[in-house]
């Protein structure tokens, strides 16, 4: 594992998926958070450690955890076919770091640095007809934004068009380290540089507040990691996650 992917994977570890707090088990740990139960990156089994897939999945059930998570990509893509045969939902999230000049501008007037609940409405907009975006849920998510708020900086940032957010991203920062976290557009105002100018602007404060690394994670198999590399990012690595059925 090359030392920027370590560096952005300790940050995660430390903020945006943090717990209140882990149990030791065989195959690595498992991470609690029982203000936000139902935010699976809050809790789940982090495995650490070389193990067949009966035994990750015995533990998992052991420790109630509903998320499975890889860090060891070759690891998680040997354990792949266990448990998507046994209908885990198997998903690769991508880390980027931006480690050169971006290849797009964009017009950074637009944007906002603006409290967290201002962003709410834009966020359940953008889940709309997603299956787990359960009133109940994005509460819980919403929670644990405030949480990671309390062991890093949290700042968010916006496009507000006549009083409406229309996009966002969240930023969250310890010293000279950074994530960039969330993004997210409204449809009909995609296509604008909206979510550039979101990103490059908390890339900006982050780079004045003293941050020497910044990074983001984007789902492996999906369109915004384009965008992310017109940006300045790279791929570092990627994990694995293996969700239960029916969660």
């Amino acid at each position: 594992m090359n030392n920027h992917l370590e560096r952005a994977y300790a940050f995660l570890e430390r903020a945006d998926m943090a717990g209140e707090r882990t149990e030791n088990s065989p195959v690595g740990e498992a991470v609690f958070d029982e203000a936000v139960p139902r935010r699976l990156d809050s809790n789940y089994l982090h495995v650490k450690r070389e193990a067949d897939g009966e035994t990750i999945q015995a533990e998992a059930e052991r420790l109630k955890r509903r998320m499975i998570h890889v860090s060891d990509s070759e690891l998680g893509e040997r354990l792949a076919p266990h448990f998507k045969e046994r209908g885990w939902l198997v998903r690769r999230n991508v880390v980027m770091a931006q480690l050169r000049e971006p290849a797009r501008e964009a017009d950074l007037t637009v944007v906002s640095e603006v409290e967290e609940p201002t962003l709410r409405a834009a966020r359940y907009q953008v889940v709309t007809g997603e299956p787990w975006a359960k009133p109940e849920v994005m509460e819980q998510l919403f929670a644990a934004k405030a949480l990671i708020g309390q062991r890093v900086t949290a700042r968010h940032f916006a496009v507000v068009l006549y009083g409406k957010v229309v996009s966002y991203t969240d930023l969250y920062q310890d010293g000279a380290d950074a994530q960039i976290e969330d993004v997210g557009t409204l449809q009909k105002h995609r296509k604008r540089g909206y979510a550039s100018a979101v990103i490059l602007t908390a890339i900006a404060e982050a780079r004045k507040a003293g941050a020497e690394f910044v990074f983001l994670v984007a789902d492996r198999e999906d369109w915004p990691k384009e965008l992310y590399r017109r940006l300045g990012f790279d791929e570092l690595g990627y994990y694995v996650k293996f969700i239960a059925p029916h969660t």
